[in-house]
């Protein structure tokens, strides 16, 4: 299904694209710059290729239901492409038992920096939550659960930290702690990404994030059915997720539980990364202040 979406206030719109699109070239030159790190950008085809995966009946028996959608963000109608919005949806048996209609994997959110505040994150949001219970038949958008990686500052290297602030013009301790001023929780979990193909390796210096939830936890069932979906069709295209060694460690543990807990603001994890933060503001204010002398 092809849901357009217009912002009446900007005038912007986020309009599903498809693999013969002629805005797909602007789309993608915008996309590679926004993501430097090889280990996590997707070659063109790729994009392509997992399209057409959503029409293949015999890939989405095995590991979905999961549908992909790729957006382009224009400023408005019939303008140029200044963003991206890629995410995943899917539902199960355990996502229903538990209330919730469906879920969202966020995977790629960006606007060229001169565009930046054109679209709220909470329209891009609602969008990804239409679409995926629209998919699905489902009613209640607003119960449909968010999941996306944030890089984790603390597991990353020095050259890592410098690619991805001089690409995103965010330090992703500030924008860890962003998403978490949002509403979002990382959850109480191990996670690692699988390689998106031979060539790159697994990402390790991700954090899992969820939408809150009143109890602070998410069933544990329901994180695995989605990011079964997600990782066996997305990221391994068209592979079973428990046969890399990555994800069935996760699966292992999951299945040991029956609930993930969300971290809170008196986890270890984000003191020290609240603590960097603000480390960076600090540092911003003295840079200020020095530029400001006679």
């Amino acid at each position: 299904m092809a849901i357009v979406q217009k912002f009446p206030t900007q005038g912007a719109r986020i309009e599903p694209l498809f693999s013969h699109s002629m805005a797909f070239d602007s789309f993608y030159d915008l996309y590679a710059a926004m993501f430097p790190l090889v280990d996590e950008r997707e070659p063109k085809e790729e994009f392509f290729r997992i399209l057409a995966f959503n029409e293949n009946l015999k890939i989405q028996q095995d590991y979905g239901p999961y549908r992909e959608i790729v957006a382009a963000v224009r400023p408005w109608d019939g303008g140029p492409v200044v963003g991206g919005h890629v995410f995943g949806v899917t539902s199960s048996a355990a996502h229903l038992q538990a209330g919730i209609p469906a879920s969202v994997q966020g995977i790629y959110t960006f606007l060229h920096e001169c565009y930046r505040g054109l679209v709220p994150m909470r329209d891009f949001i609602a969008f990804a939550q239409e679409t995926a219970c629209s998919t699905f038949g489902q009613a209640n958008p607003r119960k449909a659960v968010i999941f996306f990686e944030v890089n984790n500052p603390l597991r990353m290297t020095a050259d890592e930290i410098a690619a991805d602030t001089k690409s995103s013009g965010l330090h992703p301790a500030r924008r860890y702690m962003f998403w978490f001023r949002s509403g979002f929780r990382p959850l109480d979990m191990q996670y690692v990404q699988p390689r998106l193909r031979d060539a790159a390796q697994p990402v390790r210096y991700l954090d899992l994030f969820c939408s809150r939830t009143a109890a602070m936890t998410i069933p544990a069932a329901v994180v695995l059915s989605h990011l079964h979906a997600f990782c066996s069709i997305s990221v391994l295209k068209n592979q079973n997720a428990s046969g890399d060694s990555d994800f069935a460690a996760m699966e292992s543990w999951l299945k040991g539980r029956d609930s993930v807990a969300l971290l809170g603001l008196r986890s270890d994890r984000l003191q020290t990364i609240a603590k960097l933060e603000r480390d960076l503001r600090g540092n911003d204010r003295d840079l200020r202040h020095r530029h400001a002398r006679p």
